[in-house]
């Protein structure tokens, strides 16, 4: 158990001079209730002389709340280690402060973060070249391909199918499980929503009016006659659209960033996941989540609401 990746520090760590114990709350997550990783994780606590001071069992949530005082700098080191041990469970781990956890900004990419698919694969795929824009789209969210460029060759390749893909591949896109209920109670709870995506606004229109977003950036396709150009309206949504995003909300609600939350799975997110308080890979690709220690690959979106305190 001495292994640790190698991620960005948190945003709650200071440094040893300045250190001192706080409350911590250790969040497991598992998507089907399981004695025995709740066991697991209390023996690794005690084993690493971590007194736990209360537990909350959330079994409608299928989760634990761990809560612990220690140093932010004995607090990353457990969260790292904790993150190798339920990697091979089935669950998901997040430690952050008590203080300071609800969070007043949700941002959410939408392709293979909100909706289970690539959007602009899916138009690929429904023409017929679906394998040739699946290969560029996978080398772009892994940080290989340059976005922009990624974007422009994909869209390239749909020049002359008619705009009405869009409403067809909106009427078919399905939610990752625990969208629904994220976006839901994360209003209810007096936080602002919003969609930002590189995908095109016939159909992030659609998935923000279903779940109730607050506001949605995207995309334009360039259309001509009813058909597609193949070009792409400028400015285009990218990495630092995404980024700008996230700054340019939390300045008009007057939040600093560390009331942020931003979620997303590509490379083109890593930036605003970053820079956010929080920022949760959601099944992400592997830059991604060497980038950050806040991952969901076992559970559902909605293990974000218990990140927030949102029970």
């Amino acid at each position: 158990m001495n292994e640790v990746k190698p991620f960005p520090d948190p945003y709650w760590l200071l440094n040893r001079a300045e250190d001192t114990q706080s409350a911590f709350v250790v969040v497991l997550v598992s998507m089907s209730i399981n004695d025995a990783v709740v066991k697991l994780t209390q023996q690794f606590l005690y084993q690493n002389n971590i007194d736990i001071d209360s537990t909350n069992m959330l079994s409608d949530k299928q989760a634990t709340e761990f809560y612990i005082a220690a140093t932010t700098q004995v607090a990353w080191e457990i969260f790292q280690k904790l993150l190798v041990l339920v990697s091979d469970v089935d669950a998901d781990v997040f430690v952050l402060p008590v203080a300071g956890r609800k969070k007043r900004l949700l941002i959410c990419d939408m392709d293979s973060t909100i909706v289970q698919t690539e959007t602009l694969d899916d138009i690929a795929a429904s023409t017929g070249i679906g394998e040739q824009v699946r290969e560029i789209t996978v080398r772009a969210m892994r940080g290989e391909l340059d976005f922009r460029k990624a974007l422009d060759e994909r869209v390239s390749l749909l020049e002359g199918v008619s705009e009405k893909i869009f409403e067809e591949i909106a009427q078919e896109v399905q939610t990752n499980l625990g969208a629904e209920e994220l976006i839901n109670l994360a209003q209810k709870h007096g936080l602002r929503t919003v969609l930002v995506s590189g995908g095109f606004e016939p159909i992030v229109k659609v998935v923000a009016v279903k779940l109730g977003f607050d506001r949605y950036v995207c995309n334009k396709a360039e259309i001509t006659n009813g058909r597609l150009t193949g070009k792409v309206v400028e400015p285009i949504v990218d990495a630092n659209t995404k980024l700008n995003v996230l700054k340019q909300e939390a300045k008009q609600l007057a939040i600093t960033l560390e009331q942020t939350c931003t979620v997303g799975d590509g490379a083109n997110d890593l930036p605003m996941l970053q820079a956010a308080c929080i920022g949760v890979a959601y099944n992400g690709k592997p830059l991604v989540r060497a980038g950050t220690p806040y991952q969901i690959n076992s559970s559902s979106l909605s293990s974000i609401l218990l990140i927030m305190g949102i029970t």
